[in-house]
């Protein structure tokens, strides 16, 4: 790189000494206007800085927002499974004995609960399922995380229709007011 060098002369005047200094570095392609460096000033850098650190923040704020609505999907996605395969139970028994299953083979009498009456009379019962929705008993189980009401309506909304409503409730230990709860409802032929 070439620098142009400017005389200056002592301002004393006394010592009659010359001093060189560089000024800027000089365009090859243009002697009379010399190269402009370029670079960022402090506040630049402390003002990008800040912009970059209050977008991190907030990025980094919406991470439990995030967390929370993955976790109430899974919730609601677990409810809805536990919820079909109990209208998939009560379809698949017989009409004259009603049996809600707490287990994964409808042919094994053991994994039923008490049978119920068909659909011609009212009736509910509750049915405790775990952390993957597979059936554990009857009633309230201490290992439950979900909780089944099961309810069932004759002649509703017309002759020869049940009403049959599922509350699916999460998480089984804590108290009724504190539960995420999910209704699904569907109509079966008495």
């Amino acid at each position: 790189m070439i620098f142009r060098i400017n005389r200056i002369l002592d301002s004393g005047g006394l010592t009659g000494s010359r001093h060189f200094r560089p000024v800027l570095p000089i365009n090859p392609e243009n002697p009379v206007n010399p190269v402009k460096i370029s670079a960022f000033s402090l506040i630049e850098v402390v003002l990008a800085l800040a912009v970059i650190a209050f977008a991190i923040t907030g990025i980094m704020g919406l991470f439990p927002v995030a967390l929370k609505s993955a976790q109430e999907s899974q919730r609601e996605t677990r409810a809805t499974f536990i919820a079909q395969q109990i209208f998939n139970d009560l379809k698949a028994s017989p009409r004259t004995n009603l049996l809600i299953a707490i287990g994964t083979n409808l042919l094994d009498p053991t994994s039923f609960v008490t049978p119920q009456p068909s659909f011609t009379n009212a009736w509910s019962n509750t049915v405790s399922f775990d952390v993957s929705g597979a059936p554990i008993g009857a009633g309230t189980n201490a290992n439950a995380i979900y909780l089944a009401s099961v309810s069932s309506t004759p002649n509703i909304p017309a002759s020869g229709l049940a009403r049959v409503q599922v509350d699916v409730e999460t998480p089984a230990q804590a108290a009724a007011a504190n539960r995420s709860k999910y209704t699904f409802i569907t109509l079966m032929r008495q």
